[in-house]
């Protein structure tokens, strides 16, 4: 049969049916893209309803399909947690986490196969700094509920994965490096330049004052003047001497806690890198193209400079910037983001390498095919070759927080959030209830612009 001239209606549907499917190949990752557009939006608005039906409708659609179970339950548990639905929130959360944990052993175990998927086929193991940020709207949950000793359990796991970030990232560097037999790459050392969160210790010297365990309140208290001393070497942290929260170590002189979450999480857009090559020599066959995607973090600008409560109309009370979320992830995730540039170039390679060798097989006896062969290669590359874009879009920016004491009869705190110009940018009301028998109450408040 003579390729050369001509092509028979069977084949010509074969190569049609190829390239439909090659087309077809990113659908989902790019209707999966939108739907967190449309998450982040509605969610930053603060109407959590509709995020929670968006949620279930693109969940009912299967947008969010069982490999993003981890996203899924991400979302909707910082949903509900904002919607005062504590226990459900903590449903959602823990399951977050255990699928994380699951598909981080998987990644670890997958080797060489993996370079050759696309990832958003994989299941998403979400990212270090979403597993550790878990733990910290979880302990916040149990506060709500006053379950002190899960919440002391949630701050202390926190802490844990953040002393245990370099040895995470690097178990997942050397996995791939010893998948990798191209030596092409190279796959870093994981390093990570941050080891404590102060919004964990912080919480924990109240949680350990409160629960009468002063000698741990102490150590905590401790570990948190660390944590803030590190935190203002790695950005314009406004850093508070660590004397400011001596009277955390006093339990008896606080018993509300005053939270506000300002900002968003940080994002990631797609970046392409297309390489073209080889010479004029048509016999020589050296030309090929080459197009690898891979994911860039971006921190999401706030427009809050400073977060300040108000109680019974009169009181002025200033939040402390205690965590710099979004700085914190940024850094955990560049951390990793060898991982992330070698497996786009080595998938890439393959893709190129295969188109390669198919259509050099053919050349010489058909042309034609091989040319075929060759711009479906350029399709696929183009149109397989998606950056994995999933995260945490309801994750907030900057935690605040300062702890006070109230008499007992009702309060109404406005937690108000302003510009660096002094200009109230937003606020929320509470009324409370204090009695004598309360311990800690938690208000807490989000604007994520």
């Amino acid at each position: 049969m003579n390729f050369s001239n001509t092509m028979t209606t069977a084949q010509s549907r074969f190569l049609i049916f190829g390239l439909l499917l090659l087309l077809l190949t990113g659908c989902h990752s790019y209707a999966l893209d939108k739907a967190q557009v449309d998450i982040r939006k509605s969610f930053t608005a603060g109407d959590f309803e509709r995020t929670q039906e968006q949620l279930e409708k693109f969940k009912k659609k299967n947008i969010y399909k069982s490999k993003d179970d981890v996203l899924y339950n991400l979302e909707s548990g910082m949903v509900y947690h904002f919607a005062g639905k504590h226990d459900s929130s903590t449903i959602f959360l823990s399951k977050a986490e255990a699928e994380i944990e699951e598909n981080y052993t998987k990644s670890i175990t997958r080797g060489i196969t993996s370079f050759l998927v696309n990832d958003n086929k994989l299941a998403y193991d979400g990212e270090p700094y979403e597993d550790i940020y878990i733990n910290a709207f979880n302990a916040l949950n149990y506060i709500h509920m006053q379950d002190f000793e899960g919440a002391l359990v949630e701050t202390r796991r926190m802490a844990y994965k953040m002393e245990q970030l370099d040895i995470k990232i690097k178990g997942l560097v050397s996995a791939f490096a010893k998948s990798d037999s191209s030596g092409r790459v190279d796959w870093g050392d994981g390093k990570v330049n941050i080891q404590n969160s102060a919004l964990s210790h912080y919480l924990a010297s109240i949680l350990y004052a409160k629960s009468g365990d002063i000698d741990d309140a102490r150590i905590e208290f401790e570990k948190l003047g660390s944590a803030l001393e590190e935190q203002s070497t790695i950005s314009e942290f406004r850093k508070r001497p660590i004397e400011e929260f001596e009277y955390l170590k006093n339990p008896e002189s606080y018993n509300v806690l005053l939270a506000g979450f300002s900002g968003q999480a940080p994002f990631k857009e797609q970046e392409d890198v297309r390489v073209f090559g080889g010479d004029d020599n048509e016999e020589n066959n050296d030309d090929f193209y080459l197009k690898f995607s891979f994911p860039t973090i971006h921190l999401y600008p706030s427009e809050t400079y400073r977060v300040r409560a108000i109680i019974n109309d009169s009181v002025k009370v200033p939040l402390n910037l205690i965590e710099e979320m979004d700085i914190i992830s940024s850094m955990v995730y560049q951390a990793k983001q060898s991982i992330i540039y070698g497996r786009a170039l080595l998938r890439a390679s393959f893709k190129a390498g295969g188109t390669k060798l198919i259509s050099g097989a053919v050349r010489k006896e058909h042309k034609n095919l091989a040319g075929i062969i060759e711009l479906l290669g350029f399709i696929a590359q183009e149109t397989s070759e998606k950056a994995d874009l999933r995260s945490w879009q309801t994750m907030p920016g900057s935690a605040w927080m300062h702890a006070i004491r109230l008499a007992p009869g009702q309060h109404t705190i406005r937690i108000e959030y302003l510009s660096e110009y002094g200009h109230v940018l937003y606020f929320d009301e509470y009324n409370v209830n204090i009695t004598n028998r309360t311990q800690l109450e938690l208000i807490e408040s989000i604007y994520s612009n």
